[in-house]
């Protein structure tokens, strides 16, 4: 159906009203860049004279563009999919044949993502950097690490969305790209001063309600705030700072990256790092989780500890179990049931040097155990 026939027998007012409304359903931050997408398949529809945008027609669209655009399809389908039922009112999320294809094309592209910084990494540069010249990329570092914010996030941050409470620092990110709120604790007390007295210093500029960051010379901030490409910059410049290697490949990603990373290696778990992030989607947050080194190491270790080691452990415990046993009074009395065994005698004596083994008592009638 066609959106003309839709609208066929539609009151004019009704009509003015649901081609408003339809403006608005398509994302405001990237509106422009899913009309544009929409107008190149339109004008490639009209090359082609295709009147409809039918399954063999998107098939055909996107195989030309397997070549030129393998590592972004899915972005291209997404907003081919969102324009189509706006504009078209047809559904293409349910051409079997063409998702299959893209799953088929798409299956060994790797996506690009940003290096993140090692736990050694943001404290060489937190006290190594003077503050003269970098107070500012230390405290939006101690801010992105800390709450895993994104670019956007720190770019729209404000004075009163830092709340002092005894001797921590609790920040709200009012919106997030998931449309929630997340708030976050800075607890560390070097970290806690350096962004007070960043602040302190911000405090003296007039207009205090506007942005957290302003750009910063010689322990000064100007009346200018930082833009959002500036913050993505910070991360490539901390590398640079510190001498790791590809240091542009440390994106405005980073922070988020950076903070998931160390939750990960701390031993936090999946629900914790959903939460602590925001993220919606386990699968996302599974990424972070699969790409711990730690893990890595942990599981390699596991997997390669030598059978010898544990032989060795457990010949240990017995040893202990002996020299236990040698010292304690066990006395048994005559009985059917192992309920009469003086139990507090028996646990405090085998299990308080012991750990880890397992230790069967036989008990049989007519019989003592006396220390020798």
């Amino acid at each position: 159906m066609s959106d003309s026939d839709s609208f066929e027998g539609t009151p004019p007012e009704l009509k003015k009203l649901a081609e408003s409304i339809n403006l608005e359903l398509l994302p405001q931050k990237s509106k422009v860049r899913y009309e544009v997408q929409y107008s190149i398949f339109k004008k490639w529809r009209e090359e082609k004279q295709a009147k409809v945008s039918s399954e063999n027609v998107l098939l055909a669209y996107f195989t030309e563009l397997v070549d030129k655009n393998k590592k972004s399809l899915w972005c291209i389908y997404s907003m081919l999919k969102s324009c189509i039922i706006l504009y078209e009112n047809i559904d293409i999320s349910k051409y079997a044949k063409l998702i299959s294809y893209l799953k088929r094309k798409t299956a060994y592209h790797i996506p690009k993502k940003s290096k993140a910084l090692e736990e050694h990494d943001v404290a060489t540069f937190i006290e190594q950097a003077p503050d003269e010249e970098f107070l500012l990329m230390k405290v939006i570092l101690v801010i992105g690490v800390s709450g895993a914010c994104r670019r956007e996030e720190l770019y729209k941050m404000t004075l009163e969305d830092i709340k002092y409470k005894d001797d921590i620092l609790l920040i709200t990110i009012p919106i997030t790209k998931t449309s929630t709120s997340r708030t976050f604790v800075i607890s560390k007390s070097t970290w806690v001063e350096l962004v007070k007295k960043y602040i302190e210093i911000r405090k003296k500029i007039e207009k205090i309600k506007e942005r957290l960051f302003l750009k910063y010379y010689s322990e000064k901030c100007v009346n200018v705030p930082i833009g959002i490409n500036a913050i993505g910059m910070i991360p490539s410049k901390i590398a640079s700072y510190l001498k790791l290697e590809n240091p542009t490949e440390f994106t405005g990603h980073c922070f988020r990256r950076s903070s998931a990373t160390l939750l990960v290696n701390r031993g936090g778990d999946l629900l914790s790092l959903k939460q602590f992030g925001g993220w919606k989607s386990s699968t996302v947050a599974e990424g972070y989780v699969a790409e711990s080194l730690k893990r890595k190491i942990d599981v390699a270790q596991m997997m390669t500890e030598e059978s010898g080691a544990s032989t060795s452990k457990i010949t240990k415990m017995i040893s202990d179990v002996d020299q236990v046993t040698s010292r304690t009074e066990v006395e048994v009395e005559h009985t059917d049931s192992i309920s009469n065994i003086n139990e507090n005698k028996l646990i405090s004596g085998l299990f308080s040097h012991v750990q880890d083994c397992s230790i069967n008592v036989n008990v049989y009638n007519n019989c003592v155990f006396e220390k020798k």
